[in-house]
């Protein structure tokens, strides 16, 4: 049976709404808003020695726009849609072969199809919202546990009294952004993978999620979190399993710790990563997203065995918000242990109003046994937002 896109049962669900309640339908259409954005965004990455097509210097330049709609709300039903294109700027090397196409940019702005892409569909959504219980179905942005970024899927959010739920079913994943676009893909071929999650509030200090993601015929994973809260001070405790369905392959599981406080102003925050020494956890390469990795870059979090420690500041002056974060990371590298460090600034500013400027910068140190040489990388990001 051939596949049905969630983008396709918005539209369709939408169509017959509006045949319903013409009059209504009507004034939502006339009750919504337009924004959009100008962007334009530079990364330059510097190796002491190139590896491959990606491990390597590059730099180029890349501006996009982007244009929202969101009608009013009828009869609890709204529908949001986020169309984004994209143009090269500039490029260092225009011939140079990336993996994911041709010129130094593609890097970062997947080819799609072979050919340059130069717009998607960053949103289309229908959501549903009544007091307690919310529900989205088509192209959205996701933010939790192994499921992260772009998805084509549905996704329900309800709260009753001190127990939320979250469930969702998602299809195909991307990323479409201003500093990113990798085009939509299947996930698990047309499986897709499914998540439900369990949340409970006993008080103002204590709240514990448990969870259960399903990837049929790949993997299966399960998890616990629990978030303690002392005034300004919060610590996360979080542990997942990953049992994999090909008995040829280890099951895994890590462990995710983090402590973050507020004290004067500043905004500090220490972690620790850990992963099973019999391999390395799925999540993050046989999955739809993580959440969990602090880094700009962060390759080896995942990898079999690794052990990660990080620091972070954050602080505010005046207009100018700055974040910096130290981690190292050990890890497994065939028959020995390896170590890489990596230290980000990342630093964003109001350059006046509805124009906001970021900057990053990161450095990473590879251990002398790695094939990756060491390597710094700088990425600036001007947004015009109306």
């Amino acid at each position: 049976m051939k596949k049905i896109s969630l983008s396709l049962v918005v539209i369709t669900t939408l169509s017959f709404y509006s045949s319903a309640n013409a009059q209504n339908f009507k004034e939502a259409l006339t009750n919504g808003e337009v924004s959009g954005e100008v962007a334009a965004t530079y990364e330059n990455r510097s190796f002491d020695k190139d590896k491959d097509a990606y491990y390597r210097d590059s730099e180029y330049g890349v501006g996009s726009f982007a244009l929202k709609y969101e009608t009013g709300a009828w009869n609890n039903l709204s529908l949001t849609s986020k169309f984004r294109a994209y143009g090269t700027i500039f490029e260092k090397d225009d011939s140079a072969q990336t993996g994911t196409g041709t010129g130094d940019a593609t890097g970062r702005f997947y080819e799609k199809n072979g050919s340059n892409q130069t717009a998607d569909l960053e949103e289309l959504f229908l959501a549903y919202n009544l007091e307690n219980i919310s529900v989205k179905a088509g192209r959205q942005a996701i933010s939790t546990d192994w499921i992260n970024k772009t998805h084509d899927a549905l996704k329900i959010d309800a709260i009753f009294g001190n127990t939320s739920i979250e469930a969702i079913w998602s299809e195909r994943q991307g990323r479409i952004y201003s500093r990113d676009y990798r085009p939509m893909s299947d996930i698990n071929g047309d499986k897709g993978v499914y998540k439900l999650g369990l949340t409970h509030k006993f008080d103002e200090t204590i709240s514990v999620t448990g969870y259960s993601l399903v990837m049929p015929d790949v993997k299966d994973i399960y998890g616990a979190r629990t978030n303690l809260t002392f005034g300004d001070t919060a610590l996360r405790l979080h542990y997942a399993i990953s049992n994999d369905d090909d008995s040829s392959e280890a099951d895994s599981n890590i462990i995710d710790l983090m402590l973050s406080s507020s004290i004067a102003g500043f905004s500090p925050y220490i972690g620790y990563v850990k992963v099973d020494d019999d391999a390395l956890f799925p999540g993050y390469n046989q999955g739809s997203g993580e959440i969990i990795v602090p880094f700009e870059e962060g390759d080896y979090v995942y990898s079999k065995g690794a052990e990660t420690f990080y620091v972070g500041l954050g602080k505010s002056f005046a207009d100018l918000t700055a974040s910096l974060l130290y981690g190292t990371t050990q890890y497994d590298a065939g028959s020995e242990r390896q170590r890489v460090h990596e230290t980000s600034l990342w630093l964003g500013y109001p350059v006046m109003k509805d124009l906001q400027a970021t900057l990053g910068y990161t450095v990473v140190d590879e251990d002398s046994k790695s094939s990756v040489s060491d390597y710094d990388q700088i990425n600036f990001t001007l947004t015009y937002s109306f």
